[in-house]
């Protein structure tokens, strides 16, 4: 399972369920200066966005927000 410990940064969204658990997390990664999605439940999906918008505009059109998961 991913963690998501990732690198501390001011740049990062913690995503919840309306139960209050984490799902998932979106933050800037310094390293490669780009926005990351890391899910719980998807520790596979490795793709990085030029913008935060853009991170946050890909999950809320392909992962479910109570689960964390991509939708198929």
């Amino acid at each position: 399972m991913a963690s998501l410990r990732e690198p501390m940064s001011a740049n990062k969204t913690i995503l919840r369920n309306r139960h209050g658990a984490e799902v998932a997390a979106i933050f800037f990664d310094e390293d490669s200066r780009r926005w990351r999605i890391v899910s719980k439940v998807e520790p596979n999906f490795k793709r990085d966005f030029a913008t935060q918008k853009e991170a946050f505009d890909v999950w809320h059109a392909n992962f479910h927000s109570e689960t964390g998961k991509v939708r198929k």
